[in-house]
């Protein structure tokens, strides 16, 4: 059961749209042909440190402890400003953010846990395959969002073109609205764009609003049918914790509005020296 806390992410939803009406397929072939170059992969070499608050039995400390590791995966992001700014979801980049200050059951009883996770390196992966390194410059985890400078002044970032989707061409949404979810494939499949047609299935408005879309992917944007930006997928988390072990997460779509307030204060931000990260690994 701890080996599974740390949830596995796919780059889409399972959750599958019916067919949709020819309007809407034509302005979804328009929307991923005019945006598909702002979404690109990221990768991310991070050490995840796993523990938990109190006295537990030795036997899970060490199941814990077996869980310290370093490793790369990748997750989607999107560029937001054409200066390479991109915002990714959280959970994706940094798995102990899903993880952290959970309650779970185990055969031993009943644990909150503890989780770090040093991000060492980011890699954006562009539309025709170039890599460019960049930083994590700030992370919201109310929210679920992080966002990566692009450093535009290396050599990897010479005659790169970052084209940007606009956060504040958007609207809000309503119940049963009809949605384009842009995406893109893995490399597997030569890192193709790709786009689903769903609908708002539901819409949380407390303590904030999400939406509920199907076939969205994490860290991507998703469009009305008119064309709008509706905002950008990200995962949520349950606030206690879980009953058999595992951590149960709900893809949902963040409003464009709320992405907008964050990412200025993500345009004048820095990333943290290294002596400060080193420090604040220490810390941890």
């Amino acid at each position: 059961m701890i080996r599974h806390l740390i949830p596995a992410f796919l780059a889409g939803s399972t959750l599958l749209a019916s067919a949709a009406p020819a309007e809407l397929r034509e302005t979804a072939r328009k929307t991923v042909d005019a945006h598909k170059d702002s979404i690109v992969w990221l990768s991310v070499l991070a050490k995840t440190s796993m523990g938990a608050d109190g006295d537990v039995p030795d036997q899970l400390k060490a199941a814990l402890a077996g869980q310290d590791k370093e490793e790369k995966n990748e997750t989607l992001g999107t560029v937001i400003n054409a200066d390479g700014l991109i915002v990714a979801a959280l959970g994706g980049m940094d798995k102990s953010s899903v993880v952290d200050g959970k309650t779970v059951n185990t055969p031993m009883g009943s644990i909150k846990l503890k989780a770090t996770s040093e991000i060492k390196e980011i890699k954006v992966i562009t539309a025709d395959g170039s890599e460019v390194p960049a930083d994590l410059v700030l992370k919201d985890e109310d929210l679920g969002l992080a966002f990566v400078k692009v450093r535009m002044d290396s050599d990897e970032a010479k005659g790169v073109e970052f084209p940007a989707i606009d956060l504040a061409d958007s609207r809000k949404g309503e119940l049963l609205d009809d949605c384009i979810a842009l995406g893109r494939m893995d490399e597997s499949l030569n890192r193709e764009a790709s786009v689903q047609t769903s609908e708002i299935s539901a819409i949380t408005t407390r303590p904030r609003t999400f939406y509920r879309v199907g076939g969205s992917s994490v860290g991507t944007p998703v469009y009305l049918g008119d064309g709008k930006l509706l905002g950008i997928s990200v995962v949520r988390s349950p606030k206690g914790g879980s009953t058999d072990g595992q951590i149960q997460l709900s893809p949902v779509v963040l409003p464009a509005s709320d992405v907008a307030k964050i990412a200025e204060q993500a345009k004048d931000a820095q990333p943290a020296p290294a002596a400060e990260k080193e420090e604040e690994a220490a810390e941890e």
